[in-house]
């Protein structure tokens, strides 16, 4: 190396340093990058996954309680509950009442699996859906059979309605019932 003239030892020099910068960057610091990159999108995908369950866990409380909701409807639904046509007139009377409807006549009729009855109502639009909402929600087994329309008097936004209804309890679920019970 001593014959060697400065230029080529500069030459030389800017040589090794060059080697040692290409094989720091491909050796050491490339790798390096592709790593961080490849721990940063971990990074992303574990916050991402942490947002998605803790969505969920907040959403615990409100799925519990959906759940209670529908247990304890789906409980109301299973009961059998045996209703004679008094009780079901007095629960329509009352429905009458709470919704300022007036129930102008009435028609009981006889059927082997339930009761049906005939009524004209008289009441305004909002009054009279009010009423057929409660009815409605009132039981499943209470069912709406036929109902006609007519404009009384226009002034007063007063319907008439006539309304067929049917409760369906047929009597071998009230001998199922007074067999099971005694």
């Amino acid at each position: 190396m001593s014959n060697l003239s400065k230029r080529e030892k500069v030459l030389l020099f800017i040589l090794f340093v060059t080697v040692v910068f290409v094989a720091y960057y491909y050796l050491l610091y490339q790798p390096i990058q592709a790593e961080q990159q490849n721990l940063e999108n971990q990074i992303a995908n574990t916050q991402s996954e942490y947002t998605t369950v803790l969505s969920r866990v907040n959403q615990i409380e409100d799925l519990k309680k959906e759940l209670a909701n529908l247990q304890r409807e789906r409980q109301e639904r299973l009961e059998i509950v045996i209703r004679e046509a008094e009780e079901i007139l007095a629960a329509i009377d009352f429905f009458a009442r709470e919704s300022d409807v007036e129930i102008r006549s009435y028609q009981k009729g006889n059927a082997n699996n339930g009761y049906p009855f005939t009524f004209n109502i008289e009441g305004e639009y909002f009054e009279l859906l009010s009423f057929l909402r409660m009815l409605d929600n009132w039981d499943y087994r209470l069912v709406v059979e036929n109902l006609s329309a007519n404009n009384i008097q226009q002034e007063d936004n007063l319907m008439s309605l006539t309304l067929n209804l049917f409760y369906h309890q047929s009597d071998e679920l009230r001998d199922f019932i007074e067999r099971s019970a005694g």
